[in-house]
């Protein structure tokens, strides 16, 4: 039993049916006329010739030979083995080690034939060289359309058009000229400053999805998290070099839409937030925690079905006690208690309340970790000098103190009122979203104790609940006066509370 393999480099517009099953009819009259069977068929599409075996679906088919499952290889042509002397050559006598056999029915290649391998070898150099000059044409191509000032994408991104689309220019036979360039498309770039905007501010995917629909943008969500992660807002534009997975970035390629600060902003991961009607009702939502595991709790409707009420519930099943109280509840101590800190002065709550520069200067600090990355990765002298073990050691050390600096900019909410989203938000809109961001700019988290067990006594809220302001490590402590009473009284007397 013999086994059949077949790779193409390119679908295009065909189908992998389509691409395929002329090679595999090759294969099959060529086993007919030898008489032999076939058992198994593996096919790798949209796959250079240039690929290591052990990624291609080759490598089980060689394994299979190897484990005494196939008797060999079947394919039409050499260059659908492969274009890799190396790789071509290695995966060869792999087959020939293990009392295989590997046919190239349509190039006259057989294993079993004596002075085979000579062969095999001199027509593998002979087709990697055809794919390094295709490769060497088309950089050439990408190359040239660089220098021309082209956007290498199938359709422009989300805040431009092509200039051919806008502004065509024609050749003296009157044909249109095309033109790949970028230019801005003014409205499209103020929804996407305000997009990121809204990003920045807290604003999670389904409700920038919805933001652009209302603007007449169809689009999903996963193309809003494509425009999030695209750095060709910036004018940076990624080519391919022939470096897998190492595209060279060219900055200042096109007209930049964003600031590095606005993008970098919007690529902090945001708190899950439930999606139930009940969440809506829970102030602290994302903030409460389950003091036994020490994991977030969720928001649930509670009660008879005609008077369900949203409550933080702790869902995880292996948390030996489960700790739960009615948002209303929670909601109401919370709120009190951040009152009474901000009339006894608490330092934290001072500070987000006086305002202070922690948002600003954590930007700047991933802003600062982001060029030290990109200047280790891009210089050419330190490569050489530091050798390839030496410059990936270095290239590690650098992301990850962008991943740090990333990381501290996601516990600090951004100011309130920094948002320029808010100017085109109703009043209702507005208040809700007060709501939803005032207690996350003072709150780190709530941890939340169990009731305990059924039938005993439940403890009264301030000995189950224990607060963390932004910026402390350790739960805060009430102690009021009889002056602090006073200023808490002026203070929720002047905020209409």
């Amino acid at each position: 039993m013999f086994d059949i393999y077949v790779r193409v480099s390119k679908l295009g517009e065909r189908s992998e049916e389509e691409a395929t099953e002329v090679y595999e009819a090759k294969c099959r009259a060529w086993a007919e006329r030898a008489g032999i069977a076939i058992d198994e068929v593996e096919e790798d599409t949209d796959v250079s010739g240039g690929t290591p075996v052990a990624e291609r679906r080759l490598e089980r088919l060689i394994r299979r030979v190897e484990a005494g499952e196939s008797e060999g290889i079947l394919t039409p042509y050499l260059d659908r083995f492969g274009r890799d002397i190396i790789e071509g050559a290695l995966a060869y006598r792999r087959i020939r080690l293990a009392g295989g056999r590997l046919v190239c029915c349509e190039d006259g290649i057989d294993s079993d034939r004596p002075g085979d391998e000579m062969v095999f070898q001199l027509r593998t150099v002979i087709a990697e060289d055809y794919l390094r000059r295709v490769k060497a044409n088309f950089q050439s191509g990408v190359d040239r359309a660089v220098q021309k000032g082209v956007y290498l994408a199938a359709k422009p991104p989300f805040g431009y058009k092509r200039k051919d689309e806008v502004a065509p220019d024609y050749d003296e036979d009157g044909a249109p000229v095309k033109n790949g360039s970028l230019v801005v498309d003014e409205r499209e770039r103020a929804l996407l400053v305000e997009l990121y905007a809204r990003r920045a501010a807290g604003a999670n995917v389904g409700e920038l999805t919805r933001f652009l629909q209302a603007e007449g943008v169809a689009i999903t969500k996963s193309g809003v998290r494509s425009i999030l992660q695209n750095r060709c807002y910036l004018g940076e534009m990624r080519v391919q070099n022939g470096r897998k997975g190492q595209p060279t970035v060219l900055k200042d390629h096109h007209t930049p839409l964003l600031t590095e600060h606005q993008w970098e902003a919007a690529q902090v991961k945001h708190a899950f937030y439930p999606r139930t009607g009940a969440s809506q009702e829970a102030a602290l939502r994302g903030l409460v925690y389950c003091a036994s595991c020490k994991r977030r709790c969720k928001i649930s409707l509670y009660g008879p079905a005609d008077k369900r009420k949203p409550t933080y519930t702790c869902t995880y099943e292996k948390c030996s006690a489960h700790a739960g109280m009615r948002a209303s509840k929670l909601d109401g101590y919370v709120d009190e208690l951040l009152w009474q800190a901000a009339a006894n002065h608490e330092p934290h709550v001072e500070a987000v309340i006086l305002g202070d520069s922690r948002y600003t200067d954590a930007l700047l600090a991933v802003d600062q970790a982001r060029r030290d990355f990109e200047e280790f990765r891009d210089s050419i002298e330190l490569q050489r000098e530091l050798g390839i073990s030496g410059f990936a050691q270095g290239l590690k050390i650098r992301k990850h103190a962008l991943e740090l600096a990333r990381g501290e900019l996601a516990k600090i909410r951004r100011p309130a009122g920094s948002s320029t989203s808010k100017q085109r938000m109703t009043l209702e809109e507005y208040l809700r979203l007060y709501e939803r961001e005032r207690y996350p700019q003072y709150i780190d988290k709530v941890w939340l104790k169990p009731a305990g067990r059924v039938g005993s006594r439940v403890p009264p809220v301030e000995e189950r609940v224990q607060v963390v302001f932004v910026g402390s490590d350790t739960p805060y402590t009430p102690k009021p006066t009889a002056a602090d009473a006073e200023t808490l009284k002026t203070l929720r007397a002047a905020h209409g509370s």
